[in-house]
């Protein structure tokens, strides 16, 4: 647990790597062979981008930096930023992928929700667990 105490944003960071990984790869996880609905992928994406928002948000209100507005629109530009640096990225760099406006939609709506969900519901699970082992675990991470 000292590992976060001394770059106390690891998780996010790794988040961003594993999205930027599954950004740039010609075909990381081998989607062409599982056949799902029409528009699974922008699914994808809207959680990737829900799920860093909410690992950022996390890592924000652990270490004490609080969710006042400008943190948390400033958290929501740079993960909408990040997605349009990938959707660019994958339309210069990769082969047998493109940038689509779609795509980056879905980004910045799933960041958007996970906005809203990290600012919500975070603040409200450490203030009902305070005392718990639950919270002596993630306490752990201060």
């Amino acid at each position: 647990m000292r590992f976060f105490k001394i770059w106390p944003f690891v998780p996010t960071v790794l988040v961003f790597l594993v999205i930027a990984y599954l950004s740039l790869a010609e075909d990381p996880v081998h989607a062409e062979e599982i056949h799902l609905f029409e528009g699974a992928d922008k699914v994808v994406h809207g959680c990737m981008y829900l799920g860093l928002v909410v690992v950022g948000c996390y890592d924000l209100y652990r270490l004490g930096f609080g969710f006042t507005p400008g943190r948390l629109v400033a958290w929501l530009l740079v993960a909408i930023a990040w997605g349009g640096l990938m959707e660019l990225l994958q339309g210069a760099m990769t082969a047998g992928r493109s940038a689509d406006w779609f795509d980056f939609l879905a980004n910045s709506c799933g960041a958007l929700l996970g906005l809203l969900l990290g600012a919500w519901c975070l603040p409200r699970l450490f203030r009902r667990y305070r005392g718990t082992r639950l919270f002596h675990v993630v306490d752990d991470f201060r």
